[in-house]
């Protein structure tokens, strides 16, 4: 039986990431590029008919998409001022983290094993395009987006992939803007996650995935939503 490519391409996450009509996924999509491309940079004012008229669309779609972008944490709106890329805290980034492992490590339990021995070798070869990259680059940043989205995807739950992404995307956006977790440390290879997710145990799947997505992060960023709470 032939094999069907696991790594999303362009397309696909285009496809996923809302419902909206064309022409506004269109926009939200370029858009979506110029946030991970360093191109809309936090605190920079928003001039929604400039946007339309760059884009060669009406201002409908781009006040759509604007709402989506605000829904998803990029933009907000402030009285008498207008639409600005929303100013990022570290606390932005420990939210997207505590989000991003709720949802990698439910899928985990779901795709681990035999999903995964079925593609190894095409999440492995691209698993090493990821760790030869030069780490947060806007490349690396990229592909990793792609690699773990796709990773979720194999759970076999659209809604669970597409929430997914709107946090991976976010997340990303706050580490390329400079909003580092404190104490970092040797980050987790991603051949060695793949490696380990070829495991029928479950549980051990979702501790791996955790281990691997709070690796280079201290504990304080762990946890810093939840200060008081002991833990171990």
């Amino acid at each position: 039986m032939e094999k069907e490519h696991v790594i999303m391409t362009d397309n696909d996450i285009y496809y996923l990431s809302n419902n909206k009509d064309s022409l506004t996924k269109n926009v939200y999509e370029r858009m979506i590029s110029m946030f991970l491309n360093n191109e809309l940079i936090p605190g920079q004012l928003l001039n929604r008919r400039k946007i339309a008229d760059e884009m060669g669309v009406s201002v409908a779609p781009v006040l759509e998409a604007l709402l989506q972008l605000e829904m998803d944490g990029f933009i907000e709106s402030i009285p008498r001022k207008g639409t600005i890329i929303r100013p990022l805290r570290e606390k932005d980034l420990y939210e997207r983290y505590i989000l991003r492992e709720a949802y990698e490590c439910t899928a985990a339990r779901l795709y681990t094993g035999l999903p995964i021995r079925w593609h190894k070798d095409e999440l492995m070869e691209y698993a090493a395009l990821i760790d030869n990259d030069e780490r947060y680059s806007i490349s690396q940043i990229k592909k990793e987006i792609i690699f773990h989205t796709s990773l979720v995807n194999l759970a076999g739950l659209p809604s669970l992939t597409r929430e997914y992404l709107r946090t991976t995307r976010m997340g990303m956006f706050c580490i390329m803007n400079q909003v580092s977790l404190r104490n970092s440390s040797l980050v987790k290879k991603h051949m060695d996650l793949i490696e380990k997710l070829t495991t029928d145990d479950i549980d051990e799947a979702e501790k791996i995935m955790r281990d691997h997505l709070w690796s280079g992060k201290s504990l304080h960023a762990k946890y810093h939503l939840a200060p008081d709470l002991k833990r171990e």
